[in-house]
């Protein structure tokens, strides 16, 4: 997506992201392993927002993971100065700056006024891990500031939406290779899976830019 639309990567671009479970957590971590910058990060009683650009570590994420295992909540975990708390708040108008945001926490948990505010803060590209995670309204927004675009070359506040269906069929993929795996006896090595689900999410890609095209 980054990519094929802009020519870019992850490298050095700062990520809001939602929820603090399976899917949040392994998000986190790949975006800190491709470059990227980790700032919030969510649960049903507040926002996590680091204080510096530097973001989450991933020494963070495991310390999390372990809370999320105990079924604590995230103000159990030892912030210090480097993250501030907000309380009852989900993190999409907490950040005035970001580049991409990543909603991996539950339904609908991006409404109109949210996805405004994504587009103020200057994201670029919305993917979602969650299912359905953006509201319909958001998504309007979302696709609005698209069309509105004058030019394929002229796309200055454009966010791109990338919805679940797509986005997060990776963990649906996975599944698929471990049935594969099981039923023919292979054991594939943790790279050998990367490399399978990479191919499958380029397809994927590959299909939406189809779609998009054929319109």
């Amino acid at each position: 997506m980054l990519r094929d639309l802009d020519n870019t990567d992850w490298q050095g671009k700062k990520v809001l992201l939602s929820g603090s479970g399976n899917v949040a957590q392994y998000a986190a971590l790949k975006v800190i392993e491709l470059g990227g910058k980790v700032l919030t990060l969510s649960d049903s009683t507040g926002s996590l927002v680091a204080t510096s650009e530097s973001g989450f570590t991933p020494e963070d994420i495991s310390k999390i993971a372990d809370l999320k295992l105990q079924r604590k909540s995230l103000t159990a975990f030892d912030a210090g100065s480097s993250y501030k708390w907000h309380e009852g708040k989900r993190p999409w108008t907490l950040v005035p700056e970001a580049d991409i945001a990543l909603p991996s926490a539950t339904q609908n948990e991006v409404s109109g006024e949210e996805a405004k505010a994504l587009i103020m803060a200057g994201v670029r590209y919305v993917a979602e891990g969650s299912n359905m995670g953006s509201t319909q309204e958001a998504i309007d927004i979302f696709e609005a500031s698209r069309e509105a675009a004058k030019s394929s070359d002229s796309t200055k506040g454009v966010c791109f939406y990338a919805p679940g269906k797509a986005a997060n069929a990776g963990g649906v993929a996975v599944s698929g290779l471990e049935m594969a795996q099981n039923s023919q006896r292979y054991s594939w090595t943790s790279e050998e899976v990367d490399g399978k689900l990479k191919e499958i999410m380029k397809t994927c890609c590959k299909l939406l830019h189809i779609y998009v095209e054929c319109r």
